[in-house]
């Protein structure tokens, strides 16, 4: 009697649906992560980070726009506060930098190349972690600034093969971590806000045309640091989210857009306050996408939300 039910039992799970594990279904909840949006292969790609009870993750994932697929690739060791965007000169995306699990700043630089990621043995930037870093679309260059750890106020260039100091005029954002970098697909030009410096959540404007920077005279969101912040290239938009002024203690939950002239506050409602988020432009459904940060309790956020330039949309 025993093996026939064995054999039942057997039967029925071979046979029968079974209901995916939701623990594998998709990304844990985490911060400190980054993730990128492969334009050749139409995949969102999210790597790494801190979780509640996991000090770092050792994942990589997809989103192809409905679900989460995990990669077994592991050549990439876990780390944490590392950026990555799309380099479009050559169909990669580029991750640098971070935090390693030996509490250490990083200054490798990898390529994904939608199947594995590749260790590129090229000069980098020195050791660093929060950095900011966009990519500059008329000039196909990624561009990348500040950051804690042996960061400075040198910026670099990646044109796709190596890294470059980019010679900069005396004036320049004071050297900073945890600023946001987007391109401003108006104006051709690379736009810089916030961070931390001195001590100080920062609330200041720059942008980068390839040759000098320049500090422009807006008002603009209160200053705040570990925000995120995207370019919308069909709406001609930055979109920036969130992040924290460590000077006052507050955590923001507001939504604010770049025009190419002045900053303006466009939402409250949407994802909850955070910081530490994952931000990037998913050009398949023309959203800025969000996932996952930090509560103001210190919590772990594992949800996906969209922005269609008019609202938030809860996505998982």
């Amino acid at each position: 009697m025993t093996l026939l039910l064995n054999l039942i039992s057997l039967f029925l799970l071979v046979l029968l649906p079974q209901k995916e594990d939701s623990r594998a279904a998709k990304p844990e909840a985490r911060h400190h992560h980054a993730m990128a949006y492969d334009e050749k292969r139409g995949n969102l790609i999210l790597f790494s980070g801190n979780g509640d009870d996991v000090p770092f993750f050792s994942d990589s994932w997809e989103w192809n726009g409905e679900k989460w697929r995990r990669h077994s690739s592991t050549e990439l060791e876990p780390r944490s506060s590392h950026v990555m965007v799309y380099d479009k000169s050559n169909s990669m995306t580029l991750l640098f930098g971070g935090v390693g699990q030996n509490g250490m700043p990083e200054n490798d630089t990898w390529q994904w190349n939608g199947k594995a990621w590749k260790s590129l043995a090229v000069t980098s930037p020195s050791a660093r972690y929060s950095p900011a870093v966009a990519f500059d679309d008329s000039r196909q260059r990624v561009v990348l600034f500040g950051g804690s750890g042996k960061g400075d106020d040198v910026l670099w260039e990646w044109d796709g093969k190596v890294w470059h100091q980019a010679t900069t005029s005396d004036q320049s954002p004071i050297p900073r971590a945890r600023a946001a970098m987007a391109f401003d697909h108006k104006r051709s030009k690379i736009i810089l806000f916030g961070g931390f410096a001195k001590g100080n959540s920062m609330g200041d404007t720059w942008e980068w045309d390839g040759n000098r920077w320049r500090e422009l005279p807006v008002p603009g969101p209160p200053a705040r640091n570990n925000h995120g912040m995207v370019a919308d290239p069909e709406r001609k938009r930055i979109v920036l989210f969130g992040g924290k002024n460590r000077d006052l203690g507050i955590l923001y939950g507001d939504t604010w857009e770049w025009d190419g002239k002045t900053w303006q506050k466009v939402a409250d409602a949407g994802p909850a306050q955070r910081d530490m988020m994952a931000m990037t432009y998913h050009a398949k459904l023309k959203r800025v996408v969000l996932h996952g940060g930090r509560s103001k309790t210190r919590e772990a956020y594992d949800d996906l939300w969209s922005w269609d330039g008019r609202k938030w949309s809860k996505l998982q």
